[in-house]
């Protein structure tokens, strides 16, 4: 049986496994000059339901990549939002763990195109820098794996 792309009610969201993605990419972190362009493409309050992709779960688990750097609770968030959480915490990517993850998934699979476009989802030097030092994190084990060159011809690319 093959593995649904999503997650729909945000019952197997932990710290783990967190909202990543698409998802995550677009969801509107306060402050930020990142993402957040189609939340609710992703979040639909009024049906409960939330199209959501977990790390660990739909994307590989990164953390032997970036620890646990871009992992932020946003229960509060989402429950001011009008989302019943029954009790449960949720916690999602930021933008750039988001696009980290993304990279990550495309690095170590065989597919040409990375769907990550570093000037359109990251516009300013302060943005690019920040999503570039993340991605450092990961190199060792992206080395380790044979794939540093791949991910390194592919930055040479944006």
């Amino acid at each position: 049986m093959t593995q649904p792309l999503f997650d729909f009610d945000l019952k197997r969201v932990s710290r783990t496994h967190y909202i990543t993605g698409k998802a995550a990419i677009n969801y509107p972190h306060a402050g930020s000059t990142t993402g957040g362009w189609h939340f609710l493409s992703y979040f639909d309050r009024d049906s409960g339901i939330a199209k959501v992709a977990l790390a660990g779960i739909h994307y590989p688990d990164t953390a032997d990549f970036f620890g646990d750097t871009g992992i932020i609770d946003v229960t509060d968030e989402l429950a001011a939002r009008g989302w019943k959480l029954e009790g449960r915490l949720v916690f999602i990517a930021d933008h750039y763990r988001a696009a980290g993850d993304l990279i990550i998934k495309w690095a170590l699979s065989d597919s040409t195109h990375c769907n990550v476009v570093i000037a359109d989802w990251f516009p300013t030097h302060a943005d690019r820098q920040r999503l570039f030092s993340l991605l450092s994190l990961g190199k060792q084990r992206l080395l380790e794996l044979g794939r540093l060159q791949r991910l390194e011809a592919w930055l040479a690319s944006q």
